[in-house]
């Protein structure tokens, strides 16, 4: 049996939704469809071309992505990608 949190956030019109399991964690941005995770490949990425971030944490992430979108009151992907790339 699996075991899965799932939440959701909704700031800025932009929906956040976020879980953890055993194997890791993932972020959606919608309706941008933009995915941050670490399962797979070892290491925390984001999508598209699975470049590395800075934390392997759920919380960390979280926090950064929040900061992104209530500082911008929108989602810039170039710019979300350069705050979490190492």
């Amino acid at each position: 049996m699996k075991e899965r949190n799932e939440n959701v956030i909704e700031i800025h019109g932009k929906k956040i939704y976020y879980s953890s399991s055993i194997k890791g964690w993932n972020i959606v941005i919608m309706p941008e469809n933009i995915l941050i995770d670490n399962h797979h490949h070892g290491f925390s990425h984001i999508h598209p071309k699975r470049k590395e971030i800075k934390s392997n944490e759920l919380e960390t992430t979280l926090t950064l992505v929040l900061k992104h979108i209530n500082t911008n009151k929108d989602v810039h992907y170039d710019k979300i990608r350069e705050d979490l790339i190492k």
